[in-house]
């Protein structure tokens, strides 16, 4: 009694349990009934709640499944057609080398594709751009028109291919039909190609009714174990869960009998409405539903009350249940009312003791744990407890002490490797700096260069009247340039997009330029074809790209043109780059050859083509890379297009140069907004 701590300790928990004891009596059990049901029912949502988390993670599992065996469909068909788009591909070129005659060049395309079979009966199949299958193992359906047939839903079946594939180049679309030997239609998945050249649309299709079929599998396998979990719950005493969906159809049920029926008349004895309506607006709602039922012993008897709590999937449009008897809830309150009178008794007498025993063996420690701590808070150092216990105030006295010499040791040694460390940061840190200055110096340095070898304003040909450029490279630096060249009154005009961006692709347009220079020195200055070809040949042997073990494959694309003012004429060779120019009022584009220059897959001896133009008077003549037409932009996230050109270019053809170049400025900023830049962009126009 002489220890104050220990004395209020004592005190402390005598008022305690005396005051817990009495506050038990008086609440605990008057609301033992009320919490009692509320754990029962909570119990029961949570038992709801688990099922209904199985099933949405079965339900996330199934249409993942669904998800990637339908991309797997669609990688499958691109294989499959790109395949046959190679056999096509084939005979054109054939036919172009002039080996076979094109009407001999389709025909074996067509038989050709009419032979290639893979998976279960699946083939391929070529329409014109009327929807008229051209190439159809059906034979009922070789040359059939499709342009206006439908299917079983009534939507065209051949027209969309053809559209998409002539709108997008490819693209996938879906419809009902029949596989090759069946007559019951399944959903069929397509792909759709275009091949430009003969204007024809190819490609293949595979049914998706597999995939439908795996995924009725896999709900009836969930189905299966919601069973064997819904089984395994228990609610109160006599509690159960089951499940119907929105036809009022049982779909699981403790009684197997009521599994697979339908209970959309049974009424609610007490209200005498559907009760399945009652148990629909319960799980919109979210609140229970009561209502007057029977118990198994006494059948027909319905005067029990009963409970439900409802949820409803609506991705498998079911209802999920959980019910239990009221009485079942209250019966455990009664049981549980007279064990904690008994509990609360012994806890009384037991606690007292206890609890003086505990204080007086948890207080010795402690005050010693105290006494060592004022110590040391007046200065004393290297004191420790060592107090030794096999408890948790053993553990702390041995923390305490580690504590302490923590403490020392980081005292000495904080501020060493505080400096250290500082030092080895500052260091680091410089070293960054230096790097990152050395290495945007040296880019910019190459950009000076790289602006060096494009056309000045000194360079203009007197026969051009104002002209514009747009030179936007991607990064610093950039792979697209444009040439010029002058003798006497007739120049040559051209612009170039070489392989990659920034540092690569800017060493690419030096070796671009000077081969150039060489090859109009060389070859001569009055054909753009000979130009190209002799160009090809150049840059193939200065990368090394001529012979098969080269590790290199780069190239160019190139639009070029040469303009005579005094004739008014002017010849354009292109290898994948066009040209525009004005005539009777409107923009014509001159497409290029579908040939690189340069590549190890480039022909060598290819014959580019030269375009012969009688330009009118002020004539406007455009050169562009395809990275003002790829930008993507706009609210679809899609490319800017040639289309989008020719209609800004056509409605400000008769404005000054520079103000067309503004309008397109401003309209590649606008449509490109938020995105990024994905490649150099060079546009060059100019009026005579």
């Amino acid at each position: 009694m002489s220890k104050k701590l220990w004395f209020k300790g004592f005190l402390l928990i005598l008022v305690v349990i005396s005051v817990c004891s009495l506050a038990f009596s008086l609440t605990t059990i008057p609301l033992t009934r009320q919490i009692t049901y509320r754990m029962s029912e909570q119990s029961a949502i949570a038992a709801l709640d688990r099922v209904a988390d199985l099933v949405t993670t079965t339900y996330q599992e199934i249409e993942s499944y669904r998800h990637n065996a339908l991309e797997d469909k669609k990688r499958e068909l691109k294989d499959i057609t790109d395949i046959g788009g190679c056999f096509i591909q084939l005979q054109y070129d054939a036919a172009q080398r002039g080996e076979i005659s094109e009407d001999i060049a389709k025909k074996r395309a067509i038989d050709g594709m009419r032979m290639l079979r893979y998976g279960k009966d699946d083939y391929l199949w070529i329409s014109n751009f009327d929807s008229v299958l051209i190439s159809h193992p059906d034979p009922k359906l070789f040359g059939a028109d499709f342009s206006n047939i439908r299917d079983v839903n009534g939507n065209f079946i051949v027209p969309p291919m053809v559209a998409v594939a002539r709108e997008h180049g490819q693209g996938y679309t879906s419809y009902w039909w029949h596989r090759l030997g069946h007559n019951e239609s399944s959903e069929k998945l397509t792909f759709s190609k275009l091949f430009e050249p003969w204007q024809w649309v190819y490609g293949s299709g595979v049914y998706t009714d597999d995939i439908t079929d795996e995924v009725n599998l896999r709900r009836e396998t969930l189905i299966g174990r919601l069973r064997t979990l819904m089984e395994q719950i228990t609610i109160a005493r006599t509690g159960y869960m089951f499940i119907f969906d929105d036809q009022m159809k049982m779909i699981i049920h403790p009684n197997r009998q009521m599994e697979g029926k339908d209970f959309a008349s049974i009424p609610n004895p007490r209200t005498g409405k559907p009760l399945v309506n009652e148990l629909v607006l319960a799980a919109e709602s979210g609140k229970p539903q009561t209502y007057l039922w029977d118990r198994p012993q006494e059948p027909g008897r319905y005067v029990y009350e009963k409970i439900s709590w409802m949820r409803y999937f609506p991705e498998f449009k079911w209802y999920i249940g959980s019910s239990v008897y009221t009485d079942d809830l209250f019966n455990q309150s009664r049981a549980l009312t007279t064990r904690l009178i008994l509990i609360s008794i012994v806890t009384f007498l037991v606690s007292l003791a206890l609890g003086t025993f505990v204080i007086r063996r948890f207080l010795r420690p402690i005050e010693h744990l105290s006494a060592v701590a004022q110590r040391v808070r007046q200065g004393e150092g290297r004191l420790r407890s060592n107090l030794v216990r096999n408890d948790e105030l053993g553990m702390l006295s041995r923390e305490f002490d580690h504590m302490l010499d923590t403490l020392d040791d980081m005292i000495e040694n904080l501020d060493k490797k505080v400096r250290n460390k500082t030092r080895e940061l500052s260091r680091q840190y410089e070293e960054l700096v230096f790097a990152n200055h050395e290495i945007k110096a040296s880019i910019q340095y190459a950009r000076r260069i790289q602006l060096a070898i494009l056309p000045g304003e000194d360079a203009l040909p007197k026969a051009i009247r104002e002209h514009f450029v747009i030179w936007k490279p991607k990064d610093i630096i950039g792979g697209d340039i444009f040439w010029l060249h002058t003798r006497g009154p007739r120049f040559i005009a051209g612009v170039i997009d070489c392989t990659g961006h920034g540092v690569p692709g800017a060493t690419m347009t030096m070796i671009a330029n000077m081969a150039l220079n060489r090859v109009v020195q060389d070859v001569g200055d009055d054909d753009p074809s000979a130009i190209l070809r002799a160009l090809n040949r150049l840059v193939r042997i200065s990368l090394g790209q001529h012979v098969p073990a080269s590790v290199t494959d780069d190239g160019l694309d190139i639009g070029l043109c040469v303009v005579n003012p005094g004739e008014m004429t002017l010849l354009f060779a292109g290898a994948r780059i066009g040209c525009f120019v004005t005539e009777n009022g409107t923009i014509k584009e001159i497409s290029g050859d579908r040939e690189s220059i340069g590549y190890k897959t480039s022909d060598p001896d290819y014959a580019f083509t030269a375009h012969r133009v009688l330009l009118e008077e002020n004539a406007v003549v455009y050169l562009a890379t395809d990275g003002i037409f790829g930008q993507a932009g706009g609210d679809r996230h899609l490319p800017f297009g040639k289309r989008r050109f020719l209609e800004i270019v056509t409605t400000h053809k008769d404005e000054t140069m520079s103000m067309q170049k503004q309008a397109l400025e401003e309209a590649l900023t606008v449509y490109k907004g938020s995105e990024e830049q994905r490649d150099d962009i060079t546009v060059v126009g100019f009026r005579l």
